[in-house]
């Protein structure tokens, strides 16, 4: 029977993996072994990086009250709860993608537990981690030494992230409908098991975009793939399993686009075009065969864990020059296309003579031109929501679309709230912290360690902070993180703006409780002083977009200081009110009164 190959369904979200390698990292030096296996998994749980299926009710307290530490001993309790068949195979399969991926080295019988040269870059966050994704998955290949089950017997000859660039690459010149979607990556991207099958897979992939019953197309094909019978339908659910969470760590490289959904169900991909060239230096150099030289374990793994290899194409001068050139060109072309023009900065900076510039400076060089890039599109971008009825109708529906809003992934919400308040038209920044791809599309969702997002404006700067958390838990999750995520950036941006910095909060639903928690840091303190925290439902949120489409009706402008006096009403009204319950009762009214006010005037 064949099989198909995969990164880690373990994982789905490839930034988790750093979570479950810094408790990896406490085990360093520790022997692998059954015990040990075990041990990871306990602590994974006591970390809540891993909720098992079955928590017993008296521990569900430390899963439901994030801020409530877990012992070791109740942790130990859930895993054994669990009754495993082989409870220490749980932990090698939460080892299994950082072993594969080269962050690790944690076999039982390798020795002592390692974290790889790769792996501490990882978790010390010096460099980008779509470098470090990309570096990994650039030399995956199979077979490997480390990975028995995709034998060379078994017909695996693929380095799969080259091998999928080489399938697109020839599928887009034979085809007008570029890239793939879900179902086609899904179903003939995990089944592509040697890269000498590329063309005939993409002669499937042409002859299901023409037949008219694609599912029993599908259904025959993974048949014939998996060569047994009966047939079980999971193998093919299991293959959108492998498809989805590929699609996400190639993706995060920044070498493929995808474009979703805001549910993130209906996904495309493709290559990036901002990355053609550098794309066209790895075909040249690879044809998506496996490496065939490595004898051992050790071997494979130094190789694959060692961020220097190997040698990119582009580490040299004159194909640094090509990428240059080319990004340059894209940016030239697409301002041309959509009437955008260059700031003068950008404009000097396109017209830099780069024929004697060192190999770091093109690599810095490019790394601008990055930039300038994407925010060409972002003023794209800006440009079709401003002023655009259709466009707000469009957010604003979205949002009030409480049924649909409950399916949004994060970074989707995050997304939506962000074009809304791009909207306003006179801000000097609207940033999210969402790690984006080149084309300025959200790959995750913020990190915790930062506010989903950042506004600037010229009198106020403000965070802002989304969730779709309508639980009891809301202001358990979500309250001291927005409090130390906003003293972080208070504290940051103080000597520009002093106090007039606050936090807006939305969620479809808030807590009483969270009105509580918000209520006390502005009355009275976080942290030794008070702050400037805004609770809006969506549906409050909405009216502030409702009046600017009113606005836009009537021919006036909506600019951020009607916002600044809105927020600067709210927290100025909690030195009259009594208490945090008439607070939730009176923001709605200021802000209906707010908006009657400017509509009127």
């Amino acid at each position: 029977m064949k099989i198909p190959w995969s990164i880690s369904t373990t994982v789905r979200n490839p930034e988790r993996l750093r979570g479950f390698l810094s408790v990896l990292k406490k085990l360093e030096d520790e022997k692998f072994d059954k015990n040990c296996q075990m041990k990871y998994q306990v602590l994974l749980i006591k970390e809540k990086l891993y909720e098992p299926n079955n928590i017993p009710v008296k521990y569900r307290q430390y899963y439901d009250n994030p801020e409530k530490s877990m012992p070791y001993e109740v942790a130990e309790k859930i895993f054994h709860s669990q009754d495993y068949r082989d409870p220490p195979m749980r932990g090698r399969q939460s080892v299994n993608p950082l072993n594969k991926l080269g962050f690790a080295i944690a076999r039982e019988k390798l020795g002592d537990i390692k974290i790889t040269e790769l792996g501490n870059k990882f978790l010390s966050g010096d460099y980008d981690i779509s470098f470090i994704f990309f570096k990994s998955l650039l030399k995956f290949q199979f077979p490997n030494p480390w990975s028995k089950n995709f034998s060379e017997k078994k017909g695996f000859n693929i380095m799969p992230f080259i091998a999928t660039m080489h399938f697109l690459h020839r599928l887009n010149k034979q085809s007008t409908k570029k890239g793939l979607d879900k179902k086609e990556f899904s179903v003939f991207i995990p089944t592509l098991i040697n890269a000498n099958q590329i063309d005939e897979h993409i002669e499937k992939i042409l002859e299901l975009r023409k037949t008219r019953d694609k599912d029993k197309f599908i259904y025959n094909f993974v048949k014939e793939f998996y060569e047994i019978a009966p047939f079980p339908d999971k193998k093919i659910n299991s293959l959108f399993d492998y498809g989805d969470n590929t699609k996400r760590y190639f993706w995060l490289t920044r070498y493929f686009r995808v474009k979703t959904d805001p549910l993130g169900y209906y996904w495309r991909i493709d290559l990036e075009p901002s990355r053609m060239e550098e794309i066209k230096q790895l075909l040249s150099l690879y044809n998506g065969e496996a490496i065939k030289d490595f004898h051992n374990i050790p071997d494979y793994v130094n190789y694959i864990s060692d961020i220097t290899q190997p040698e990119l194409p582009w580490e040299k001068v004159e194909n640094l020059r090509k990428i240059a050139l080319s990004i340059r060109n894209i940016a030239i072309n697409f301002s041309e296309k959509e009437d955008i023009c260059f700031a003068q900065e950008e404009t000097d900076f396109l017209k830099v003579d780069i024929t004697d510039l060192t190999r770091e400076d093109l690599e810095n060089y490019i790394s601008n031109l990055r930039a300038i890039n994407l925010n060409i599109k972002e003023k794209v971008k800006k440009k079709k929501i401003t002023g655009n009825k259709k466009e707000i109708e469009k957010i604003i529906k979205l949002i009030k679309n409480k049924k649909e809003l409950r399916r949004f992934k994060p970074e989707q919400f995050e997304k939506l709230i962000t074009e809304a308040l791009k909207v306003i038209n006179d801000e000097i920044l609207i940033k999210p912290n969402y790690p984006i791809d080149d084309d300025g599309e959200p790959i995750f969702h913020a990190p915790g360690k930062k506010s989903d997002i950042e506004c600037f404006y010229q009198k106020f700067y403000t965070t802002c902070e989304v969730t779709l958390n309508i639980s009891r838990l809301q202001w358990v999750q979500e309250g001291q993180p927005v409090m130390r995520h906003l003293r972080d950036f208070e504290i940051k941006y103080y000597k520009e703006k002093s106090s007039e910095i606050y936090c807006i909060f939305i969620a479809p639903k808030i807590h009483d409780d969270t009105y509580s928690t918000f209520w006390n840091s502005v009355k009275y303190e976080y942290d030794g002083k008070p702050q400037k925290i805004i609770p809006m439902t969506t549906d409050q949120f909405v009216l502030i977009l409702e009046t600017l489409l009113e606005c836009i009706n009537q021919d006036k402008i909506l600019s951020h200081n009607e916002l600044y006096s809105l927020c600067k009403h709210i927290v100025k009204k909690t030195k009259t009110l009594s208490g945090f319950s008439e607070w939730a009762v009176a923001i709605p009214k200021y802000i209906n009164d707010w908006k009657s006010r400017i509509i009127s005037s």
